[in-house]
């Protein structure tokens, strides 16, 4: 084959132009990679930063309003917490105190919701709770018209100066003739660890937690 090297040359400029653009391409692609890059790392920066600054009070409890007139009873299931039960007694004990003290519900003994509960041979540490056919046999046992029951869990982060520990609170109240669920509340409470005592006061954090979800409780009729 004889090459034409007139009509050859015409097209060098553009093989030419191809080789350079494939290059600025590749180099582009590369430009924008390293930039992404910087991108991400200084926002997961700020967010760390966000986490180790941010300050919050602990909630405070709700005033001390109490209903008049004839209330509901109910039966408060231990909290469950599968890592650290310290803290979902405190919640159980702590909410309880602050619904009864606001005549919002009439509670029965911690007794008597411990032998039923017992006696019943319900397993109360699962995730999900219990069935509605569980709960209705527990309202029924202690006599009562709802049973409130719920789960907490701590969450632990670290950050530049140590751990640092949260609460997330999910209370859950059932009617108890047919122990289906009536309403649910959730509190998210946060900690600054520069306070002393929050990071790893169990009771405080419990305290806060429960006066959230007090004060939520509280702006529904039974």
């Amino acid at each position: 084959m004889v090459l034409d090297w007139g009509k050859l040359k015409n097209f060098v400029p553009i093989i030419y132009f191809r080789m350079f653009y494939k290059q600025e391409i590749f180099l582009l692609n590369k430009g924008f990679r390293q930039i992404s890059m910087v991108i991400v790392l200084g926002l997961a920066f700020m967010v760390l930063l966000s986490g180790c600054f941010a300050t919050s009070t602990p909630k405070a409890a709700p005033p001390m309003v109490k209903r008049s007139g004839d209330v509901p009873t109910a039966a408060m299931l231990p909290i469950i917490n599968s890592y650290e039960q310290s803290t979902a007694d405190f919640v159980t004990q702590y909410l309880e105190a602050c619904l009864k003290d606001r005549n919002v519900f009439k509670f029965v003994p911690k007794t008597n919701v411990d032998k039923a509960v017992a006696e019943s041979g319900f397993n109360l540490s699962k995730i999900f709770g219990l069935s509605a056919s569980e709960y209705a046999a527990l309202a029924k046992t202690l006599g009562v018209d709802y049973v409130i029951h719920g789960v907490v869990v701590i969450k632990k982060t670290l950050q530049f100066t140590g751990w640092r520990k949260d609460v997330d609170l999910a209370i859950r109240i059932y009617d108890g003739r047919t122990g289906r669920k009536v309403d649910s509340w959730r509190s998210m409470t946060d900690f600054a660890w520069t306070k002393d005592g929050t990071d790893l006061d169990a009771q405080k954090m419990a305290e806060s937690a429960a006066n959230h979800t007090c004060s939520k409780m509280m702006q529904r009729e039974y």
